[in-house]
């Protein structure tokens, strides 16, 4: 993979089932935001943490301000695209902390000619571990301008190169980079992650 591309994270979200802001939470090293960028900035020229008031600071790091009100992951895309140094993005949500850094890899590689690369998990697109350009702006714009706040929408209008689960299979056997953390309980699956993800 030898194009540039701006990591995206998601730190939008009311958080109300796990009663903080997520992208707060704690693990080893840090927060969850410190963790996703440890292991994935090599593969990108910067990193934005997106979201509407986010709290958060790091040197390395660029906080983005949601540029809508409406509360949507959509949102925090086209935020991000918008502010993207270049024109490849990657798109992840602050609480799946066990994204594979050799699917991103892989995912990134795909993007030669497409507007989006989305793998497919269970028949579900997973919209939030995702391949953006910036040539969905306008696609996206329309689309909040008109209200409609899903992001797998916005694909019909799209050249998508959908990434099939055997092939996703392959970089990440266990599909452990579409896991999210919703509730306090879930928090027991970060031990998950220094077991086995940080070296993956």
């Amino acid at each position: 993979m030898s194009e540039k591309a701006t990591l995206i994270l998601l730190a939008g979200g009311e958080s109300k089932r796990m009663g903080c802001p997520k992208h707060l939470l704690s693990v080893p090293g840090g927060t969850i935001i410190d963790s996703l960028h440890g292991r994935l900035s090599g593969l990108f020229l910067e990193t934005l943490v997106v979201g509407r008031g986010v709290c958060f600071t790091r040197g390395s790091l660029r906080t983005v301000e949601d540029v809508r009100k409406s509360r949507s992951p959509l949102v925090g895309i086209y935020s991000g695209l918008c502010a993207a140094r270049t024109d490849l993005t990657f798109v992840v949500a602050c609480d799946m902390p066990f994204v594979k850094p050799r699917l991103v890899r892989h995912l990134l590689f795909l993007a030669a000619e497409v507007d989006v690369v989305v793998p497919i998990v269970n028949g579900y697109y997973e919209p939030l571990c995702t391949a953006y350009r910036k040539s969905a702006i306008p696609v996206i714009q329309e689309s909040l301008d008109l209200g409609n706040l899903k992001v797998t929408r916005i694909y019909e209008h799209l050249c998508v190169r959908q990434v099939a689960e055997c092939e996703v299979k392959h970089f990440d056997p266990e599909f452990s980079s579409f896991v999210n953390l919703n509730t306090p309980r879930e928090l027991g699956l970060l031990t998950y992650l220094n077991r086995k993800t940080v070296r993956s």
